[in-house]
Formats: structure tokens, sequence, C-alpha cells
């Protein structure tokens, strides 16, 4: 069965929901590197038998959204690489490298014992849930209706 109605209606809430998580990273101060903006995408697959679209993200928008779980240290490599690119340094003793590893150490030890994002009760921002809920009643009823626009051309055609 064609399905040039569906697969467009795909294609459009690929864009938005790409568009939705980048302008949410923003939102709501977690943008830092620009990694994660900038691996925000999506990806549209037909077939006769089925379509989908699925988004596509680096693999920590889970821990951001969700939070981390408390007990588990993360990286202080990436803690590090992270305070550099945001400019945060230690409060004392200057910027040499060993002071920069004590604090990403520092802050991976406080990660692992509270969690991470103060501002969100150290949970995580709920992004993936928030995103999914703004669109998620639309598309439906949207993609319902590009279905039925090509189920009711494919019956035509077979009426012909």
């Amino acid at each position: 069965m064609k399905t040039n109605n569906l697969r467009a209606e795909l294609q459009k809430y690929g864009r938005l929901y790409k568009q939705k998580f980048k302008s949410e990273l923003k939102k709501d101060g977690t943008y830092a590197s620009g990694r994660l903006d900038r691996s925000v995408t999506y990806k549209t697959e037909s077939t006769s038998s089925y379509s989908e679209l699925s988004l596509l993200a680096n693999s920590y928008i889970e821990q951001l959204s969700e939070g981390r779980r408390i007990g588990k240290i993360p990286s202080s490599t990436k803690i590090l690489d992270w305070a550099k690119e945001k400019g945060i340094t230690p409060e004392k003793g200057g910027q040499s490298e060993s002071n920069m590893k004590r604090m990403a150490f520092a802050i991976a030890r406080s990660i692992g014992m509270r969690g991470m994002i103060k501002r969100y009760g150290f949970k995580g921002t709920g992004i993936i849930d928030n995103v999914y809920n703004s669109l998620s009643e639309q598309m439906g009823n949207d993609l319902f209706e590009a279905y039925k626009i090509d189920l009711e051309q494919q019956l035509k055609e077979q009426v012909k």
C-alpha cells in the first residue's frame, strides 16, 4: 500500500520533535557544549507493511531526562571536559590541571551521592516526557488522518 501521506506526516513530526528537543535543551538550562543538541535527529523508514519514526540523540539524554541512579559515580574525565566547556573552575587553588581534575572528581562523587542538577531536585529534567507529551496527541490524530487518506486512495484505486 502506498503511504505517501503517512510518510509526509512522519517527516513533519520528525522535524517538530527535533526542533522541540533543541529548544527545550536551551530553555531548561542544560545546554553546555552543544554536542547533545547537535546529536538530536530523526529517521523515518517506510515499507509497504509499516512506517516508523525514530528519534535519535546521544545516549546521555536519558540521564539528563531521568536523572542518574544514586550510588553510581560518573566519569570524572567527562565531568572535567564539561567543566572546561562551561568555564567552571575551582574556587581555590587556581586552574592548574591537577586542581581541575580534583574539582571534577569532587563533582562526580557528589553526583554519585546525590544525583545531578540541583535545581531539578537532583533528579532529571524530564525532557523526554515533556517533549513527547507536548506533541503526542496531535501527532496521533494527524498520523491517523494521513493513514486514513492513504487507505481511501488505495481503496479508490482498487475499485477502478
